[in-house]
């Protein structure tokens, strides 16, 4: 691992704890395009595999999302990229499912050849950024269905843009989200120093 390296794991971790989304999203980008594509893949898969269990806890049915995970993770075969547009067109509207969802989505996307390697990486970081959300999202709005079903009724009005407010701001949405950047981080420089 170079100095540049260091500094930028130094900075992701400074704008984990400022809860700074730009810089933390703009310094994974970075560090992920300097690893090889499937040890960048293995980062970004791992944080979207937190989230499968809570999403089977939702929708037990829907065990195809945990199959096209491992079957990514054991093989490094890309998908059909149709199957997860599929996915993203039906509705899951549990907390955090739509974000897990587009999470799963820009894992396929990552995996396929037809976009640069710029783009596959940017993919990843979505991926990411995602299921970062989709925890966030579940964690809080989980435990309060009626704001949940106030947000999914009534989007963008007075009282739903207070609830997200409040949920942003909350002390446990802040631990949780510096927690879950600071993994990022550890993994990432677990990555660069093997690589």
């Amino acid at each position: 691992m170079n100095d540049a390296q260091r500094r930028d794991l130094a900075d992701l971790r400074a704008a984990a704890h400022e809860r700074n989304p730009e810089q933390c999203q703009f310094l994974t980008k970075r560090l992920l395009g300097q690893l090889s594509l499937y040890v960048a893949l293995s980062v970004a898969l791992e944080q979207v595999w937190r989230f499968v269990d809570i999403f089977e806890s939702y929708y037990p049915d829907e065990g195809w999302v945990r199959r096209m995970l491992v079957s990514i993770a054991s093989y490094g075969m890309a998908p059909d990229d149709q199957v997860a547009e599929a996915a993203l067109s039906q509705s899951f509207t549990e907390p955090g499912c739509a974000n897990f969802l587009k999470a799963v989505y820009d894992v396929v996307q990552a995996m396929q050849q037809k976009h640069t390697p710029e783009a596959r990486v940017s993919f990843m970081t979505s991926a990411i950024v995602n299921a970062i959300m989709a925890e966030l999202v579940e964690a809080w709005y989980g435990e309060r269905p009626e704001a949940w079903a106030h947000q999914r009724e009534h989007p963008g009005d007075p009282e739903a843009l207070e609830l997200a407010y409040l949920f942003w701001i909350d002390d446990d949405t802040a631990a949780l989200d510096t927690t879950c950047w600071l993994e990022v981080a550890d993994r990432l420089e677990k990555a660069l120093t093997r690589h």
